[in-house]
């Protein structure tokens, strides 16, 4: 989990000694807890956490949760893997490089740990250490099952505004959804992926939740960061995000693109590809994916990335991800992608591809497709969407079905053997979008409509008009 990443200088920013938030400080008790995949959800669960540089060693403790009062009486402690961070400089292809938006911040240490050896879908209780004596409080985390329902959270870009205005949609998620298995995270967790304040308030947004409910992140463009001091590298990843992601790595993979781009095999029914498609590197990412596709058994199978296949951001569109990646899509048959980037909603079909039904079939209700595509966002900042409402996408077959503007978003997912169903949320809680996807031990996929919406379209006008957020300098 180690890779070391360099990160952005800014020399413009005045460095500063800052005044920090209680929630930011680091100290010799542990946290930034959060929990995430390593290795088979079904046997274990892995765990990273914060300290201040005092701590350079740190243990863990697990147990399999009880209804006993003592329940941690047999716990078990193990060491974790421990790793310091400079927040202020880094040291990359023979420069070093001033994180002057982290000056005066000391060093940290971040630590995590993979609990393996568990049993499938079985409550397990954990804690973790910090400084001789401080223990985080016990959490609550269920292995994957082998076989039943899944059910999981899915949301777009927080960006901007995480603490203040995001923490009200991920919590409601919660609160529609406390027994998600896990939450999808389609990239821009942040807006500057390498300042420490902003994940400051990532963490305190969702709080304990992380601790209990496993993220499956995805790296965005505002996870990385750009300039031209080194020539051959115009974007690197934010040396924030393995440190405090402890992940799988695709096999084959070139090492840049370690714990950005792997998959997660939620027991035999679900495996979940995530891409990086802000790095450079696509078609290493392409091959990976063509060959994982191919192996993989799963009855469902998602794709998740930063950047949509058809963008629904005004004057926005990524051919070039599109033409590499759709085919292979296509040829795998891939039934969801869940994407961010273009802070609006969007959601499309691309209908049955077989040659002998050319057209869309509508029988009793029930529309036969191929794939599904998802834009969402979760946070304040918003756009409008395209005008063209996605007629230049016509070639490729898609079918936009709902879209919406100005709303923050959550997405809940339920797989229970051959059905799938989907519902989008606002942060009140009203539904906004659903469907009901079926498939059958051929794997030909239906797709019906969901619950009717409780809430109009949601459109910029003169009764609702574009309103911009930005983040206080």
């Amino acid at each position: 989990m180690s890779l070391a990443t360099p990160a952005l200088a800014h020399p413009n920013h005045a460095a500063a000694t800052p005044t920090l938030a209680p929630w930011q400080q680091a100290s010799a008790w542990p946290d930034r807890i959060i929990t995430t995949f390593e290795t088979d959800p079904t046997t274990s669960f892995a765990v990273t956490w914060r300290t201040d540089a005092s701590v350079t060693q740190a243990v863990a403790e697990i147990v399999r949760a009880t209804p006993d009062a003592r329940f941690d009486l047999g716990a078990t402690r193990k060491a974790a893997d421990s790793e310091p961070l400079d927040l202020e400089t880094i040291k990359t292809a023979g420069q070093e490089l001033k994180m002057t938006w982290n000056a005066g911040l000391a060093p940290v240490t971040y630590h995590s740990i993979n609990f393996d050896g568990l049993e499938p879908d079985t409550l397990y209780a954990y804690r973790v250490g910090g400084g001789d004596g401080k223990w985080s409080e016990w959490f609550q985390v269920r292995t994957a099952p082998k076989s039943g329902p899944i059910k999981f959270l899915y949301v777009g870009d927080a960006q901007n505004g995480v603490l203040s205005h995001w923490s009200r949609l991920i919590r409601a998620g919660y609160q529609k959804m406390p027994d998600a298995r896990f939450i999808i995270h389609a990239g821009d967790l942040v807006n500057r992926g390498s300042r420490d304040i902003e994940w400051a308030e990532w963490f305190k947004a969702v709080g304990f939740i992380h601790g209990m409910i496993p993220a499956i992140p995805v790296s965005g463009n505002h996870e990385y960061d750009s300039f031209g001091i080194i020539p051959a590298q115009r974007r690197l990843l934010s040396a924030l995000w393995r440190p405090q992601f402890r992940l799988s790595s695709g096999e084959s993979l070139p090492a840049t693109l370690r714990e950005t781009v792997y998959k997660v095999a939620y027991g035999p029914d679900l495996d979940i590809f995530v891409l990086d498609t802000t790095s450079e590197d696509l078609a290493a990412q392409a091959s990976w994916l063509d060959q994982a596709l191919a192996q993989s058994k799963a009855k469902w199978r998602i794709v998740t990335m930063h950047h949509p296949i058809f963008s629904s951001g005004e004057g926005r569109d990524n051919l070039s991800r599109r033409n590499l990646l759709l085919p292979i899509f296509a040829k795998h048959k891939v039934d969801l992608i869940l994407q961010g980037h273009d802070h609006t909603y969007a959601r499309g079909t691309i209908a049955e591809t077989d040659p002998q039904r050319p057209e869309r079939s509508v029988v009793g209700g029930a529309e036969d497709v191929a794939m599904m595509f998802v834009n969402s966002v979760s946070g304040p900042k918003q756009y409008k969407f395209k005008s063209s409402r996605w007629d230049e996408y016509a070639p490729s077959g898609v079918r936009l079905d709902r879209f919406g503007e100005g709303t923050q978003f959550f997405q809940t997912i339920e797989i229970n053997g051959g059905a799938l169903q989907y519902r989008a949320y606002a942060a009140t809680g009203e539904l906004y979008d659903s469907f009901d996807m079926s498939k059958d031990a051929a794997g030909k996929k239906q797709v019906t409509k969901g619950p009717a919406a409780t809430m109009e379209q949601r459109t910029y006008g003169p009764n609702f008009p574009y309103r911009d957020f930005k983040d206080p300098q």
